[in-house]
């Protein structure tokens, strides 16, 4: 998605934005989500 992502029904512009939501701290969203190592837009 280039526009950002949907999580609960909501859009946000960013996966950090997702993680802060859930945590309710900073966090890197990759990192979070265990995608650290994952290039944006390698899709797999």
């Amino acid at each position: 998605m280039t526009d950002g992502f949907n999580w609960q029904g909501r859009r946000y512009k960013s996966l950090s934005a997702i993680a802060r939501d859930i945590t309710g701290t900073r966090w890197n969203g990759y990192r979070f989500f265990g995608l650290r190592d994952i290039k944006r837009g390698d899709a797999r």
